[in-house]
C-alpha cells in the first residue's frame, strides 16, 4: 500500500517551525515537493535546510503574510509556477494562543486572531483552488486545535476561532468537491512545539520546578487518556494521511489527532 504522494506538490503555510515544518518534513518524506510559506524568510531558509531534500528541485522558500491577500495570490501562484502544478494546500499558520476571559480580551484581539487564521486560511484556499489539480490529487488541509471542541479555560479566542476554521472546512468541502478537490481538517491537542517548550520552562523557572513536571501537571489537569503530550510528528502524520490517497473517500472530516482529550471526563 502506498500514499501515492511522490512528485505532487505541496504548499504549507506557517512553515518554518513547529506543526507547519514537521508537516513539510513529513510530506516531502514520502516524496512530496513542498513550498513553505511563512512571513520571517530567514526562518524559512533554515527549515529548508533541515529537510531531508534541501534542494531547489524539492522545496522552495516562499515569504509571505497570510493577512495579506495580495501576498496570498502572489505567493500561490509562486508555488504553482515553481513545479508547474499544485496538489496540496496545507494551511497550518496560527497566532500563538494569548491566555485570557473572553470578557477581559478587548475585541480587537478577536478580530485579528480571526483575520490571521480563519481569514489567512481563507485567502490561501481562495488563491490555491483554481490552481489545484482536478485529477483527484487535489486536497486542502486546514489545521484547528483541539480547542474548537474542547472548553479549555481562558481559551476562549482560540477556541472560537478554531471553531469557525471547522465550520469553513465543512463548507468550502461541499463547495470544492465539483472541482474534485477534497477539504478536511486535522483538531490536534496539546503538542509540544517550540513554543510550549519555551513556555514550560519559563514556568518551570518560576514554580522550581522542572519542564517535565510542569508539563505532567498539565497534561493531568486537562484529562488527556493517552497521558502525554503529542509530538509534532504525529500531527504530521495525520495531515500526510489526509493528502494521500489512502483518504480518497473523506471530505469535510475533523480528525481529532489529540490524545483523547475531546473526549476526557473532568
Amino acid at each position: 500500500m502506498t500514499l501515492g504522494l511522490q512528485d505532487r506538490v505541496a504548499l504549507v503555510t506557517g512553515a518554518s517551525r513547529g506543526i507547519g515544518f514537521a508537516i513539510a518534513k513529513a510530506l516531502q518524506e514520502q516524496g512530496a515537493r513542498v513550498a513553505l510559506l511563512a512571513r520571517d524568510e530567514e526562518a524559512l531558509k533554515a527549515a529548508a535546510a533541515d529537510l531531508p531534500a534541501p534542494g531547489p528541485d524539492h522545496v522552495i522558500t516562499i515569504g509571505a503574510d497570510v493577512t495579506d491577500t495580495d501576498s496570498v495570490r502572489n505567493a500561490v501562484a509562486k508555488a504553482h509556477a515553481w513545479a508547474g502544478r499544485l496538489d496540496i494546500v496545507v494551511n497550518s499558520a496560527g497566532p500563538q494562543l494569548t491566555p485570557s476571559e473572553l470578557a477581559d480580551t478587548p475585541t480587537e484581539v478577536l478580530s485579528d486572531y480571526l483575520d490571521a487564521k480563519l481569514l489567512g486560511f481563507h485567502r490561501v484556499a481562495s488563491a490555491a483552488l483554481p490552481l489545484l489539480s482536478d485529477s483527484g490529487s487535489g486536497r486542502i488541509v486546514n489545521v484547528a486545535g483541539a480547542t474548537a471542541l474542547t472548553l479549555v479555560p481562558n481559551a476562549g479566542v482560540t477556541g472560537i476561532t478554531n471553531a469557525a476554521v471547522l465550520a469553513f472546512t465543512n463548507y468550502l468541502a461541499s463547495e470544492a468537491a465539483k472541482r474534485n478537490v477534497l477539504v478536511n481538517a486535522v483538531s490536534p491537542g496539546m503538542t509540544l512545539t517550540e513554543g510550549w517548550t519555551t513556555k514550560h520552562e519559563a514556568m518551570a523557572t518560576a514554580q522550581g520546578k522542572t519542564a517535565e513536571e510542569v508539563r505532567a501537571g498539565m497534561t493531568a489537569a486537562s484529562g488527556i487518556r493517552i497521558g502525554r503530550w503529542a509530538d509534532v510528528a504525529e500531527i504530521a502524520n495525520a495531515v500526510v494521511f489526509l493528502a494521500s490517497d489512502l483518504a480518497s473517500y473523506m471530505t469535510g472530516s475533523v480528525l481529532e489527532v489529540d490524545g483523547g482529550i475531546s473526549k476526557a471526563v473532568l
